[in-house]
């Protein structure tokens, strides 16, 4: 009897090994999760107000807490759907300023806070005021037809609580001992990965803005960052001491225009949200700049025509003479913080078979 016993058991454990991993979930697992889930599929969520001049187009959807400023161009042009349920690939909770036409290109707008000193042209789907014109013809959802002021907002949505979330987990992150270094090596600067690292793991490094004066990083000579993530690692960057900075600051020659992997790479960017003023802070070096940057206590932009590729959290965002890159934040491996019923479901499937096998095995053993 003891042997069957011992044969169910230990044969449960290893049956739920695969679905309950989530059991052992890291605080750097569960924070990369949970950004994921909030970012949606937004290339930009902006807490505050943002502001796009000379940008050409925004391949994402935007979500702007506060005040939008559009200098023409187009938005949505790549994007996938916003998230579940309703999802607008437009959505202003404040005020719209337009400079010329803006064209939304795929999804719908939502601006619930506009007033009557704007129109709608149902016939041309076009929204009149602020200075321009919000044309939604170009998309093809039904809701592009409708006026914005009374379309549906995102679903699930609350400013305030949305903030508090990014907020915790940036602080989660900026907990985490780092475990990859910073090295410097023939003039390129890169992150590197533990040898110990395995598939699933998020491995975190500290760099220190204050280090960084033109080109060089702790006094040593860089001309190129390359980040090549390795497949089944997240990696998320906790930049520190950053208030007032430029990442790789533009006008000092240095080259962020390849690697791999950057779906997996999240920029936290760290500051004291302790009621004093907001620090800034940009994204620069006259090139590309790539990864998910999370940012809610930091007004960010980028700088010196910098196209940012990836999605993008900050307390306000100010964004000029480039587009707007939309690269999907993919976590190596997400699972849920608990279990979910269908995983409890699979272990006690699996739990009543081999109890069968047992019962069968202690009745041919009997016979």
């Amino acid at each position: 009897m003891c042997k069957w016993k011992t044969f169910c058991v230990w044969g449960w454990l290893v049956l739920c090994a695969g679905n309950g991993a989530a059991w052992a979930q890291t605080a750097g697992q569960q924070a990369v999760a949970s950004f994921d889930k909030l970012v949606r599929s937004y290339n930009l969520i902006s807490l505050g107000n943002a502001s796009f001049t000379s940008y050409g187009d925004t391949e994402g959807a935007l979500a702007v807490a506060g005040n939008l400023s559009l200098d023409g161009g187009s938005v949505a042009t790549k994007t996938p759907a916003a998230g579940v349920g309703p999802a607008p690939t437009l959505y202003v909770g404040g005020n719209l300023t337009l400079n010329g036409t803006t064209s939304l290109s795929s999804g719908y707008a939502a601006t619930p806070a506009l007033g009557g000193s704007w129109s709608w042209d149902g016939t041309q789907a076009r929204l009149s005021g602020g200075g321009g014109v919000l044309s939604t013809i170009n998309s093809s959802d039904s809701l592009a037809r409708s006026d914005s002021r009374g379309n549906a907002v995102p679903s699930a949505w609350t400013w305030t609580t949305l903030a508090d979330s990014f907020k915790s987990i940036s602080a989660t992150l900026a907990a985490i001992p780092p475990t990859g270094t910073i090295s410097i090596s023939g003039q390129t600067l890169s992150l590197i990965a533990p040898v110990s690292a395995q598939t699933g793991d998020v491995v975190t490094f500290t760099l220190d803005a204050s280090l960084l004066s033109g080109n060089t990083y702790n006094r040593q000579m860089f001309s190129n960052v390359q980040f090549n993530v390795p497949a089944g690692l997240d990696y998320v960057v906790n930049v520190v001491n950053a208030a007032g900075k430029t990442l790789f600051g533009t006008g000092s020659g240095i080259n962020f225009n390849s690697g791999s992997g950057y779906e997996a790479l999240l920029w936290n960017i760290v500051a004291a949200d302790d009621g004093g003023p907001t620090p800034s802070v940009s994204l620069g070096n006259g090139g590309q700049f790539f990864g998910a940057v999370l940012a809610p206590s930091v007004n960010l932009s980028n700088a010196g025509g910098t196209a940012v590729n990836g999605q993008v959290v900050a307390a306000s965002y100010t964004h000029s003479g480039a587009e707007l890159h939309y690269t999907d934040y993919t976590p190596a491996l997400v699972f849920s913080a608990v279990p979910e019923p269908s995983t409890w479901g699979a272990c006690g499937l699996g739990l009543c078979f081999l109890l069968g096998v047992g019962r069968r095995f202690r009745k041919n053993r009997r016979s």
